[in-house]
């Protein structure tokens, strides 16, 4: 599905500047949608297997949400032309409606697969699609990288496939990466958005916006060069290693390709996927979007034929999962042994032991299959070769009432025998303006109560602005949202010992004049026990760069169970950048994971080989074992001989109450000294307090403050 949309600036244009007779007469005929139609490829086999290319729109029945829609258009496109249900032909735009094929390759790790995944790929790309396919070709290894640009030059693609799955390490893809890159944003000038680009050339060629424009011309060059740096832009700040790391790849993927139109496929080579119950949400936020942005996902395994290997670990841990559960439900007497404590959860971790039905689920929603349990997947491909030349696009008016983001399921019927009809299954109705600006359904409330600008306290939540550290560009903030479990609404999970939640948050930051410098987003949904439900809380980091100045930090969460919405604003005031030493913000630490695995060297909040977890709960409360922790980190100036010093002050009503020199143990490499300050609250009378932190290098010093109270 996808809504074909012009924006505001280009409606207007349209309105007021007719087109000259000439371009009237050369126009090439497409299927032509308003704002509130959509547009709905459809890909039809008989039950033999084989395409269906003499279909009419009587023989297909589309329901939107059960609602039986009258179709407003309805054509067959084929190879390089479209053809109606009267018959008639015509061609196809090479630039407006060409179709783009991503293979992207996961990191896989035994020669076999890498062959098989090498031979299949290469087979694929030796079909004939016609004119206007083009291929691009991409691994996702430790990042997301590009071997080849989107091209249709089958020997540079044949090349970049064998790189792909040549056993080559990271550091070799990256910088073959990095060179593409680095060209791609040289011939669009430094990488910005071609629309301008894509304008002046087709000026300079003497060709007009409604003409075709011919396989190869400079412009359509700038369109596909602009899509594959839209599609590398990945989120870096939510990238890891494992599924996070893949699912954001796959994101961006999707997301780069959201200006285009066209079918578009996502070719996915992989292993497979486990997803731990935290990444739910961000597997369901991948499909919605490739629905939304009309990408067609095609999952195929490398496995081979393994199938009953796959899953046999499944079917154990189900099976203990079972016999637990029985002895558990018939017991009179005796302990209860762990394996019966355990039982849901070892159903639910059976449930996603088969890492094939990820990459399944991914897909059969947006349109595609998977290819698999086969160590030859030539002939699987082959029918994916069909799906890119031949396909249907039909559209409608749903006559949707209400834009509020919510899902819309879609069903194509058929109405003839032997009919076998892929679809994607349905969209997020999405009002036009967040159509055209990729704004996520889930944003569309969040968006709604930040523009009305009234605080409320419907979900309480923490909120602020943690300076780190400054650097020539501007300084690095976290944007840290904190949610009290206790005020999301959970419902029961899969497992019977824990709950599920889920958040979406917003923050805007806005400088000084009122303008958004930064748009903040989250969907978080993940298990907790009811223990944690009564007592956690949720945190999420963002991390942006800015320049001195006043700003303000707008924030809203919403519970996705109840529906209700919290809001609320406060300051913030970056300073300019001094020489010298520098100091973080001091930040009241909730925990901290000694020893974390897998810990970002560029995290910020780390100490010592382990994780901090920060908090913007300022209260201490006494009792016993109780402790105020302040966390901060001193940047040093490498042009200082001497070693930073701090000291730190207590001050009560403008006095100073004491003064404590710190010893800071070495810079690390970057030149960070974290310092994880802890003292115990019951040697500090209760009231409110002020503690700075004040670093000292040479000549040069830093300070920074925070209120604290003990109760």
């Amino acid at each position: 599905m996808r809504h074909r949309v012009l924006s505001s600036a280009l409606l207007v244009a349209a309105a007021l500047v007719p087109l000259p007779a000439s371009a009237q007469q050369t126009a090439v005929p497409t299927v032509k949608t308003t704002v509130d139609e959509v547009l709905l490829d459809l890909v039809v086999r008989d039950k033999k297997g084989k395409p269906v290319t003499d279909l009419k729109p009587e023989n297909i029945i589309v329901l939107d949400n059960g609602a039986k829609q009258t179709l407003t258009s309805f054509r067959l496109v084929s190879g390089s032309e479209a053809v109606t249900s009267s018959g008639a032909k015509t061609a196809l735009d090479p630039l407006r409606q060409i179709r783009l094929v991503t293979l992207a390759f996961d990191a896989m790790t035994e020669a076999d697969q890498r062959k098989l995944a090498r031979t299949a790929a290469i087979d694929l790309i030796k079909g004939d699609q016609g004119t206007n396919v083009f291929y691009a070709v991409v691994v996702i290894n430790t990042q997301l990288m590009v071997l080849q640009q989107f091209t249709n030059d089958k020997t540079a693609l044949t090349k970049a496939i064998e790189h792909a799955t040549g056993g080559l390490g990271g550091p070799g893809l990256s910088s073959e990466s990095a060179a593409i890159l680095a060209e791609l944003k040289r011939n669009l000038g430094g990488g910005q958005n071609s629309a301008d680009q894509e304008g002046n050339l087709r000026a300079s060629a003497g060709q007009t916006a409604s003409q075709p424009v011919n396989n190869g011309t400079d412009a359509l060059q700038a369109k596909l060069a602009s899509v594959m740096l839209d599609m590398l832009r990945m989120d870096t700040a939510v990238a890891s290693q494992g599924a996070r790391l893949t699912l954001s790849a796959l994101r961006a993927l999707v997301d780069g390709q959201r200006t285009i139109p066209g079918r578009k496929s996502v070719l996915y080579f992989t292993q497979g996927m486990y997803l731990t119950p935290e990444l739910d949400v961000l597997f369901r936020n991948l499909m919605s979007t490739a629905n939304r942005v009309n990408v067609t996902f095609y999952s195929v395994d490398t496995h081979g034929v393994t199938t009953a290997s796959q899953n046999s670990e499944a079917r154990s841990q189900l099976n203990s999962a079972t016999r637990a559960s029985g002895t558990a439900m018939t017991q009179t007497s005796g302990a209860v042994t762990r394996d019966q404590v355990m039982a849901s959860d070892n159903a639910e971790v059976a449930g996603r032991a088969n890492v094939q039905e990820s990459i399944r689920d991914l897909a059969e929603s947006t349109g595609g299959f998977l290819i698999g349990d086969s160590n030859d997947l030539r002939g699987p491909l082959r029918h994916v070769n069909e799906e890119i030349s031949s396909y249907y696009e039909v559209s409608f008016t749903p006559a949707i009432q209400s834009y509020d983001g919510s899902f819309r399921k879609l069903a194509v019927n058929p109405n003839r025998k032997d009919l076998v009809i892929h679809a994607r299954n349905g969209y997020f109705a999405l009002p036009p303006e967040a159509r055209v600006s990729g704004i996520q359904p889930f944003e569309v409330p969040l968006l709604k109560v930040l523009s009305d600008g009234k605080n409320s306290e419907d979900v309480k939540f923490r909120a602020g602005a943690i300076l780190l550290q400054p650097r020539a560009v501007g300084t690095s903030v976290a944007v840290l949202v904190e949610v009290p479990l206790h005020e999301l609404q959970p419902k029961a999970g899969p497992s019977k010992v824990a709950l599920d939640v889920h958040c979406s948050l917003a923050a805007l930051v806005k400088d000084a004049g009122g303008e958004v410098v930064q748009k903040l987003t989250r969907d978080r949904g993940f298990q907790v026990t009811p223990e944690q439900l009564k007592l956690g809380n949720f945190v999420d980091k963002m991390t942006v760069t800015l320049p001195p100045g006043k700003y303000s930090l707008e924030s809203a969460v919403m519970d996705r169970e109840s529906g209700k919405i919290g809001m609320q604003r406060s300051e913030f005031t970056v300073p300019a950048q001094a020489p010298g030493v520098a100091i973080s913000s001091l930040t009241a630490m909730r925990s901290y994971t000694p020893n974390a695995k897998g810990l970002d060297p560029n995290d910020p909040f780390q100490f010592q080989g382990g994780s901090v977890t920060p908090t913007m709960d300022l209260t201490v409360k006494k009792g016993p074992n109780a402790v105020l922790r302040l966390f901060f980190t001193v940047y040093q100036d490498g042009a200082i001989p001497s070693a930073p010093a701090v000291e730190i002050e207590f001050v009560q009503a403008g006095k100073v109450l004491t003064k404590v020199p710190m010893q800071l143990p070495a810079a690390d490499a970057q030149g960070r000294i974290p310092y994880l300050m802890t003292i115990p609250a019951e040697s500090i009378p209760s009231g409110s307090y002020e503690v700075r932190a004040t670093a000292r290098q040479g000549t040069t010093s830093a300070s920074a403050g925070t209120m604290i109270v003990i109760d």
